[in-house]
């Protein structure tokens, strides 16, 4: 089946960098591209702190991680971007699993005396010590065996990179040269600096066709193509990158290895964790960096993060002062958007209801 091109084009609308610090610029009453009180850099900053709050409170941002257990490891190393926990599952074989019960250690003490020394297979997780910046997650009964290697042998369509993952959305442009599996940016962008990595998906939109990326080079990626009309990159064919879903596995000594899948909606394939913990979570959002970037919450909220950026811009100026008056109208605003703008589906969707009702 081929790709309809706005299957993958459609994705990551709302505002760009450019079109939030150009918005910031008129909420502070300053000119067009006039950085000279505020510079680009200190709106930017500001309004990726809006970014990061904005995904605090609304929750809008999960990921999952798989984390894999070491026998007599009780503690590990979250994922790195992440914020809290929604769920955790323990998978005792490919098709057995059991949810977590989220826990404290001080009630652990109170209800499970002895548990420090416990051993066989998860059924808690608590915040443990910290790493770094970072609170560990504890599991008890402290695993008794290791888990399997996923990375080694991934599920189909899935595959593992050891590259950093440092982009918010999918990436769009055109070909230069033909070639049967090299397509070159006609831009001439630096691609990994965009955080194109091997085995993030490219589409041939114009073609319909699409591969897993094996090399990036500057501004180009090779990709073999199939499920299209000639599976080639001819002059002037449009491509994008899927580079908004994605996957962590972190290991008992800490690394971190990113999966990405073959087609959108691939992550769900991710089944074979024999042995380890399935981690949902509340994911940090990537920092804006470049102007033609897209924040990766919800587009309806795009528009409100400018009204962060003000209050995180003028919080600290003099009490009473007309800066900080609008600094906190700004952060009054925000918090009404936020709150009243986004609509959290995990509550609001009752698919039980539609079941029962066969819908």
């Amino acid at each position: 089946m081929g790709i309809e091109s706005y299957t993958v084009s459609g994705l990551y609308t709302g505002k760009t960098l450019e079109t939030l610090k150009a918005d910031t610029l008129a909420k502070l009453k300053q000119k067009a591209t006039n950085y000279d009180r505020y510079t680009a850099a200190n709106i930017t900053a500001a309004l990726n702190d809006a970014l990061v709050e904005a995904v605090r409170l609304t929750k809008c941002l999960h990921s999952f991680a798989i984390i894999q257990m070491k026998d007599g490891y009780s503690q590990y190393k979250p994922p790195t971007q992440y914020i809290e926990p929604l769920q955790a599952f323990f998978y005792q074989s490919a098709t057995s699993y059991w949810e977590l019960t989220q826990a404290n250690r001080k009630w652990l003490d109170l209800y499970k005396p002895g548990w420090r020394t416990g051993d066989g297979d998860p059924r808690y997780m608590y915040h443990g010590d910290n790493y770094g910046n970072l609170r560990k997650l504890g599991f008890y009964p402290t695993p008794d065996t290791d888990g399997d290697d996923y990375t080694l042998s991934p599920d189909t369509g899935i595959y593992a990179s050891e590259d950093s993952m440092d982009t918010s959305g999918n990436i769009t442009g055109t070909n230069t040269t033909a070639h049967a599996t090299t397509c070159t940016d006609s831009e001439g962008r630096d691609l990994a600096t965009l955080g194109v990595t091997i085995g993030m998906t490219a589409v041939n939109v114009t073609d319909a066709s699409q591969g897993q990326i094996s090399a990036v080079t500057g501004a180009t990626f090779t990709v073999t193509l199939a499920g299209g009309t000639a599976d080639t990159w001819a002059v002037s064919d449009s491509f994008t990158i899927l580079a908004g879903e994605y996957g962590v596995v972190v290991s008992w000594e800490n690394d971190e290895q990113f999966l990405f899948a073959s087609e959108i909606g691939g992550m769900v394939d991710v089944s074979t964790l024999v042995g380890n913990v399935y981690l949902e979570f509340v994911r940090r959002p990537l920092l804006l960096q470049f102007d033609t970037q897209y924040p990766e919450i919800p587009p309806d909220l795009h528009q409100y993060l400018p009204d962060y950026a003000v209050y995180s811009l003028k919080r600290n100026a003099p009490a009473g002062s007309q800066d900080q008056k609008e600094a906190m109208s700004a952060h009054e605003a925000f918090l009404w958007n936020i709150e009243n703008g986004y609509t959290n589906l995990d509550d609001s969707a009752d698919f039980g209801s539609c079941v029962r009702c066969n819908l």
